[in-house]
């Protein structure tokens, strides 16, 4: 193997086996349109700019034959200010530099000598990043460039989400969730003016159409519907919201929050990339099973279900999915594993003020705080302003003797977790058919209780057609 081609061979390597899985991990990524690169032997990618993670952003769409084939424009005047800054994105992105400063060459004829060599380019036709959110009045650059090879197609792409990960004059990065949306190819003709507000045109239309799209799904309760499985350990709960969720997508786009996130199509699961609260909540979730008494198993417990409900905002947010399947639901299991920490308080009105703290956002009466203060993580949830989670559309309990429960836990091979024993899984399950008693009276809230112990085929069954007309009368 030649030099040249083992350069290129780690060149790659580092986009697809560092680059793109740290992008996804701790920005997440999700690329919507990506089948619009896909046969093209050269394009021109232009995209709105809003930040450094643009470019970045752009090559995770790109298929991979295309990563070493394309090159962005940069400044050579900002990225020299520190050596290796630019020494790693030279190697890694090969741009075409723009000197700003001493305006040396011709930046439209270098760039045309890389297209002819069939290249591809990314330009950011606004020149320098804008302020965040905002389309700046794109540069004339961009329709010489194109007027002068009106053969090669022009793919225009939207970037919403590193304008907040990481804005202008930002020092630091934000782990927060980036969208990419990948527009049809282009041939544009004419003039260059004219080919210049044509394509600030489409990537403004496709602006407007992804604001439309959150905003139309900000109404989660009624855009969004959410159903949640929920049972004692052993119940089978976990397996039934898969099913469920890839059977309900036969008809619907649909999301399943269980051990990890899916998302179903057609029956079948759909690529997606992994949201950054899902990979904590893995290992936290992890470390509550590790826990040898409740004591130690609380803390992780809750932070796992605090980043469960994030994960189901987040999912409902960025995701195009019109139902949720959730394994558990935050908000009852936390009301619900009270129980365990203080029986005696526990009550069918505490579960009432515990819903309406947990849920509200607010304060709670005078009437409920001496109730809510025997439970001190009420409070710490209030003061965090970490009280507002979701109480689902719709709620499947499945429900199986505790005894059945352990002897399926035991199945397993694996130790058994502090609270899976027989005296407290019936307390649990006691707590959560008191909650949904709960939800259903005073939030109206559907219910199914299913019997457990029958087959899944039966279970599941039950549970589909449940599903389906609580939705339907949920949009009546």
């Amino acid at each position: 193997m030649t030099e040249r081609r083992k350069t290129l061979s780690l060149r790659l390597l580092i986009h697809l086996l560092l680059l793109r899985p740290l992008l996804s991990v701790i920005f997440g990524v999700n690329v919507e349109g990506r089948e619009n690169l896909k046969g093209l032997d050269r394009f021109i990618l232009a995209a709105n700019h809003n930040s450094h993670l643009d470019t970045l952003l752009l090559y995770s769409a790109l298929p991979i034959r295309q990563i070493l084939r394309t090159h962005p424009l940069a400044a050579r005047d900002y990225f020299s200010r520190h050596r290796w800054l630019f020494a790693a994105v030279n190697y890694l992105f090969r741009p075409i530099w723009i000197d700003r400063v001493h305006k040396d060459g011709d930046p439209i004829e270098e760039t045309l000598a890389v297209i002819d060599q069939g290249r591809n380019i990314i330009i950011f036709p606004e020149g320098t990043r804008g302020e965040p959110g905002q389309i700046q009045e794109f540069r004339t650059g961009i329709g010489r460039l194109v007027q002068r090879r009106s053969d090669i197609p022009v793919v225009p792409v939207f970037l919403l989400g590193p304008e907040r990960s990481l804005p202008k004059r930002a020092s630091f990065p934000l782990p927060l969730w980036n969208h990419v949306i990948v527009g049809p190819p282009q041939v544009l003709k004419g003039e260059s003016g004219d080919v210049t507000r044509s394509l600030q045109k489409e990537i403004e239309g496709l602006a407007r159409t992804e604001s439309a799209q959150r905003h139309k799904r900000q109404p989660f309760k009624k855009q969004c519907f959410t159903i949640a499985v929920l049972g004692i350990d052993g119940s089978g709960k976990s397996t039934l919201s898969k099913r469920l969720a890839r059977e309900l997508s036969h008809s619907t786009g649909v999301g399943v929050i269980s051990d990890s996130l899916e998302l179903f199509e057609d029956g079948q699961p759909r690529e997606l990339q992994p949201l950054l609260a899902e990979k904590i909540r893995e290992w936290i979730g992890a470390q509550a099973k590790q826990a040898r008494s409740l004591v130690r198993y609380k803390i992780p417990k809750l932070t796992e279900l605090l980043l469960r409900d994030r994960m189901l905002h987040e999912t409902m947010r960025w995701y195009r999915t019109d139902m949720i399947v959730t394994d558990g639901s935050p908000l009852l299991n936390l009301t619900g594993w009270a129980i365990l920490y203080r029986e005696q308080y526990f009550s069918e009105d505490f579960c009432t003020k515990a819903v309406r703290a947990l849920s509200s956002g607010g304060e709670t009466t005078h009437a409920e705080e001496p109730d809510l203060r025997l439970f001190p993580e009420l409070r710490y949830l209030r003061r965090l302003k970490l009280n507002r989670m979701r109480i689902p559309d719709a709620v499947i309990f499945v429900d199986v003797d505790p005894k059945v429960a352990i002897g399926r836990i035991e199945t397993r091979g694996e130790r058994r977790q502090v609270h899976e024993t027989e005296e407290k899984l019936g307390k649990l399950r006691s707590a959560y058919l008191m909650v949904c008693r709960v939800v259903e009276r005073d939030h109206q809230v559907p219910v199914c209780r299913l019997d457990g112990e029958r087959s899944l085929e039966a279970v599941t069954s039950e549970a589909l057609s449940f599903a389906e007309r609580a939705s339907v009368k949920s949009r009546d």
